[in-house]
């Protein structure tokens, strides 16, 4: 690698050939989507307490806040930090980087263009995105670019050694066209396609999810400049984390009309989600050593990917609590699984793809981060937002669960007709303080954004990173 000083504005270029060119396009439109989707996160979190102060109801607010948060945010920012690291681990340039850019215009115009399709009422109403089935196919060859380029890219590397950000980087992209493949197979019966619509879905985040722990291994150990305390950790994450993806999708519908087998298995497997999220956040720990501060002042990538894991942990653990059948029938149906969702999908998902964006966006432009306590704030209010919505949330499912249950062993009222009112009256509170919770969390993701664009625009001038092909020398 060698060192230079940047403009932004020169890498970005017509031509598209400059060093980090289409991580940096990736990382800045994904920047962009997560206001969009932190503003339709808000939107469907009022409307999901007041359902006629909103228009277009809750179920749509939540499909394009999905949409924005998960494929525009969250794919195309970590696929931005895949082109980041990729080269810098293997050696090699990035293969066919105006394929890579393709991929990039064809995700985000497919992301722009379902958040429209759903807003109008023209989506298909499927788990997690809703898209029509002609936008699933432009979406699905859009996000199957990036692992082309990233297998390519490692067949021409000149570095002998495999550092544990590979396998999480490449095992993830290649999984988000799969999953979402299965997840869009056309289904003879309602059970089969909401069976593979919830799969698929929470499979997608916690592919995300292992995207961003992979970049977090490279961004933490290259940001303290201290080595990784240990792979073995990181493989047990990394197995873990691939064998329990999509389970907690499954549990959802575990005291319904799923096989009881599936439940069983579903059970089992989705303990390997919170195994592998602890394994990730101790390997972290260790490699930090509980030093993560800089003189007077806290290292944002180290305060971020902290943030991020322990949420991770946590929001992994109740759901895989609520996977065993008996939580499951009590909690089905219920807004428990959004509290997990959204947990996911506001929190884990921004706060580890924001330390991966902090720590690249430096060495690919030039631009230091624009301010640190920024940076703190941005943890802050997304921690203390969005923990309080999954808490809320949560709480609110138990609440109607138990509240549902007791009417039916009692026989004093079943919750449906007339009686669905008191029935769930408790568990309105808790559903309207989350929306107050949310919109903070929402905040926190909009302080996010600003923190990026900022560094991008405004921060002080630093060393830039700059591959330096073998052939070359």
């Amino acid at each position: 690698m060698a060192a230079s000083t940047t403009e932004i504005r020169q890498l970005i270029r017509a031509d598209r050939t400059q060093p980090d060119s289409a991580a940096v396009a990736h990382v800045l439109t994904g920047t962009l989507f997560l206001g969009v989707g932190a503003v339709a996160a808000a939107l469907a979190f009022i409307s999901m307490s007041f359902p006629g102060f909103i228009p277009l109801g809750y179920g749509i607010w939540r499909a394009i806040a999905m949409l924005g948060l998960l494929v525009g945010f969250g794919t195309l920012t970590l696929v931005g930090g895949a082109y980041y690291v990729l080269p810098r681990l293997t050696g090699a340039r990035l293969w066919n980087e105006p394929l890579a850019w393709l991929g990039l215009v064809i995700t985000a115009a497919t992301t722009a263009a379902g958040m429209i399709v759903v807003a109008v009422g023209w989506g298909d109403g499927r788990e997690p995105f809703g898209l029509p089935w002609w936008l699933d196919i432009p979406l699905f060859v859009g996000i199957g670019i990036p692992p082309l380029v990233a297998v390519l890219t490692l067949r021409n590397r000149t570095e002998s050694q495999t550092f544990v950000t590979i396998p999480f980087v490449v095992t993830g992209l290649g999984g988000l066209p799969l999953v979402y493949l299965f997840g869009n197979l056309p289904s003879q019966t309602p059970v089969a396609s909401t069976t593979a619509d919830l799969f698929s879905g929470s499979a997608y985040l916690v592919l995300l999810v292992s995207i961003a722990i992979g970049l977090g291994h490279y961004a933490v150990v290259k940001q303290t400049e201290k080595p990784l305390a240990g792979r073995q950790l990181s493989h047990i994450a990394y197995w873990s984390l691939l064998f329990g993806a999509g389970w907690f999708g499954i549990a959802q519908i575990a005291g319904g009309p799923a096989p009881g087998w599936l439940g069983v298995i579903g059970a089992v497997l989705g303990l390997g989600l919170p195994v592998g999220l602890i394994a990730a956040t101790a390997n972290l720990l260790a490699t930090l050593q509980g030093q993560w501060r800089e003189d007077d002042h806290v290292e944002p990538v180290a305060m971020l990917s902290v943030a991020g894991l322990f949420f991770a942990t946590v929001v992994g653990v109740l759901a895989a609590l609520a996977g065993f059948r008996s939580t499951g029938n009590l909690v089905g149906f219920t807004p428990y699984w959004e509290g997990i969702v959204f947990g996911f999908a506001l929190a884990v998902v921004p706060l580890l793809s924001g330390a991966a964006a902090i720590q690249a966006i430096p060495k690919m432009t030039g631009r230091g981060l624009y301010s640190q306590q920024a940076a703190a704030r941005t943890v802050r209010l997304i921690v203390y937002g969005s923990g309080a919505l999954v808490v809320l949330l949560v709480a609110a499912g138990l609440v109607a669960g138990y509240s549902w249950a007791g009417g039916s062993f009692t026989g004093a009222y079943s919750a449906v007709g007339e009686a669905w009112a008191p029935a769930t009256a408790t568990a309105r509170l808790f559903l309207g303080a989350a929306t107050l919770a949310g919109l903070v969390g929402a905040l926190g993701a909009f302080s996010l954004v600003s923190v990026i664009l900022r560094t991008l625009t405004e921060g002080p001038v630093t060393t830039q990173e700059v591959l330096v092909a073998k052939e070359e020398e």
